[in-house]
């Protein structure tokens, strides 16, 4: 099973997004893509999957290959349950058990698999699409920002499904952990040319910056040659008449290359003052009806915070946000906010901006000229700053993908030099070069700074403190986000340990009990036809056609055993820590 790239070119309009590309993705391949947004990596997956077909070259798969492709946005009929959704992906001859879809719905959160989509957010939606792929049989799998709106729970299960997962992955996600953990290969996206390393992330980091310096140095010598070359032409006509042709067409050739320059998106805020009093908070609650969200939170901000909010999904994060902000009302308590505070808010949604609206007159309208330490910049200077080139400013904000977007929205929140940052997961989207970029940008920044992200690498990088949402109490940790982790999956552990036995034996319902007693059977014939497949392999038969469909037959066995076992395994822990 494989997927090849032959010279393959395709164009966005006039943008080149691939030039020439060659490279083959196999079976056991687990591929992260990378590169700035904007350079076509959901084009790529597209062209992979065969939504679009490339304008040059040829894209071959080895027959009848079975790709799934977990896009950034999905839609469902209002009407459908989500069992029948994930079910109608059955066929006769790839079948998903019942037991299956229910369980991996459950893992993303679902515990109730007959409910429908209505009502349901963009997260939610993202969910159970990632549940659908996941399930449905496949040889290749497409992920495109598999871990944008999961709780970290489920991103370490997610991450742990993944490594196990023995079919070919090629995805392209901003969490550095989940690259460096799920993935093998790199193929990086750079000005239309791909690159693939046989490598993690933390080589891949390695590898690449060997080749940016190799690139340099041939850069400079081309740029030493052109030099000779032009002081050649300048001599004059007669001078140049004693010399080849060639050498004329040498010099034509050299003056139409293009050196690329690294881009830095920088700019440098002049500090509006803060006092010295900034927001606290004492007693606070906040509820929505019946449901608590949070009680008895006493808060002190101070000058030097980076602080990462972090919690479940729907616990109150960017609730708490809003109260900060003055949006929204303690239920009780009382919240004190100092006179000169200037809060730049960065939200997760950005849905009324004008889609036909240019980017460089969506900046003006907000403020044209702004104030840099490096004195009054306009806004199409303040954008060429945060990567955004003359084309792309004139381009409408509808056209934009999805990380040029939140850039965008962090540009208009900056221009407006504030003093203290409020960032509503910031880091969905973004490509891991703006990532990098952000960190660097936020580590300096002169003022407090509380984020709410799932990232773990972002925020291990930057934060200094935590503000757990949890049990409707909100706590501090003075940890970092990985450690604060690894010292809950502990005590988790130790609660489970701890659990009244008899409580226990009343949360097995019957269904799992029937689950357990078929997956026993189900596991039984498995391994019987197994063991069969194998000794008809070993024997000397000159049948390759047969051969060949037993080899099949066994790999599609080997992988529904590896699941079944799996969850097999899961219940009868359950069962024996009941005993």
């Amino acid at each position: 099973m494989n997927i090849n790239f032959d010279n393959v070119s395709f164009k966005y309009i006039e943008k080149p997004i691939l030039k020439d590309a060659s490279f083959s993705i196999s079976e056991n391949d687990k591929i992260g893509i990378i590169g700035v947004n904007g350079t076509g990596k959901t084009t790529l997956l597209k062209l992979i999957y065969g939504t679009e077909l490339p304008n040059k070259g040829v894209i071959n798969k080895s027959g009848g290959i079975r790709i799934n492709y977990l896009e950034q946005d999905s839609h469902y009929d209002d009407n459908i349950s989500l069992l029948n959704i994930i079910m109608k992906e059955s066929t006769v001859d790839n079948p998903i058990k019942e037991y299956e879809a229910t369980s991996i719905l459950s893992k993303l959160g679902f515990d109730d698999p007959n409910i429908t989509v209505k009502n349901f957010s963009g997260g939610q939606l993202k969910r159970l699409s990632l549940a659908k792929v996941l399930v449905t049989p496949c040889d290749f799998l497409i992920l495109d920002e598999p871990t944008n709106h999961l709780d970290n729970e489920t991103i370490m299960w997610l991450e742990k499904y993944l490594i196990k997962f023995k079919k070919a992955i090629i995805m392209v996600t901003h969490d550095r952990y989940f690259l460096e953990r799920v993935c093998t290969k790199m193929l990086e996206l750079d000005h239309g040319n791909t690159y693939m390393y046989d490598a993690n992330y933390s080589r891949f980091l390695e590898l690449k910056a060997e080749r940016i310096e190799n690139e340099k140095k041939a850069m400079q010598k081309l740029k030493s040659i052109l030099r000779t070359e032009k002081e050649w032409m300048n001599r004059g006509v007669e001078a140049r008449r004693t010399k080849s042709k060639a050498r004329i067409e040498r010099f034509n050739e050299l003056s139409k290359i293009k050196f690329n320059v690294d881009n830095k998106m920088e700019i440098s805020s002049v500090s509006t003052r803060i006092g010295s009093k900034l927001i606290s908070i004492k007693n606070g609650s906040k509820s929505f009806g019946d449901k608590l969200l949070f009680d008895n939170f006493n808060f002190e901000l101070s000058h030097s915070d980076i602080i990462g909010v972090i919690g479940s999904n729907g616990c109150g994060k960017t609730t708490l946000f809003k109260i900060l902000l003055g949006e929204e009302e303690l239920t009780s308590g009382i919240i004190d906010r100092g006179e000169t505070l200037k809060i730049g808010y960065f939200s997760q949604t950005f849905n009324d901006v004008n889609p036909d609206l240019r980017v460089i007159d969506f900046i003006k309208n907000e403020q044209n000229l702004i104030e840099t330490l490096d004195g009054t910049l306009d806004a199409s200077e303040v954008l060429e700053r945060f990567l955004f080139d003359k084309e792309l400013q004139y381009s409408k904000i509808g056209m934009l993908s999805g990380g040029e977007k939140k850039r965008l929205m962090l540009v208009n929140v900056l221009i407006k030099n504030p003093n203290m940052l409020l960032l509503d997961e910031p880091t969905n989207d973004l490509d891991i070069y703006t990532l990098e970029l952000l960190e660097d940008y936020l580590i300096n920044f002169k003022g407090p700074i509380m984020v709410v992200s799932h990232d773990r690498y972002f925020l291990d990088k930057i934060c200094n403190r935590l503000l757990v949402i949890n049990d409707k109490k909100i706590t501090e940790s003075m940890k970092s986000f990985s450690e604060y982790l690894a010292e809950e999956k502990e005590v988790k552990k130790e609660v489970v340990k701890g659990v009244d036995t008899r409580e226990k034996r009343k949360t097995i319902p019957y269904a799992i009990k029937k689950e357990f007693e078929a997956l026993e059977i189900d596991i039984n014939k498995l391994d019987e036809r197994m063991s069969f497949l194998k000794s008809e392999l070993n024997n000397s038969s000159n049948d390759y056609v047969k051969l060949m469909d037993y080899q099949k037959e066994l790999d599609t066995l080997s992988e529904e055993y590896d699941i079944k076992s799996l969850r097999y395994l899961e219940i009868l822990e359950l069962m024996s820590s009941n005993n």
